[in-house]
């Protein structure tokens, strides 16, 4: 397909194992409607890996210093 973009679609068992979360949390996240943006299609549940990627630098911490 010509011009089209390839959506990297992960399950939320995918994006507990990417983020080294559990998948619980994802589920409680979604159900409390803070969850990062997902796809919901039928009953599945898909999210985009940019959407998670942009969502876990916008939760990084700096300038954090141990023992100060």
């Amino acid at each position: 397909m010509a011009g089209s973009k390839k959506l990297d679609l992960l399950t939320t068992d995918q994006i507990a194992e990417y983020t080294h979360m559990s998948a619980s949390f994802f589920e409680k996240r979604r159900s409390n409607k803070k969850s990062p943006a997902y796809l919901k299609i039928g009953a599945r549940v898909f999210y985009r890996r940019a959407v998670i990627d942009e969502w876990l630098e916008a939760r990084s911490c700096e300038g954090f210093t141990h023992g100060e």
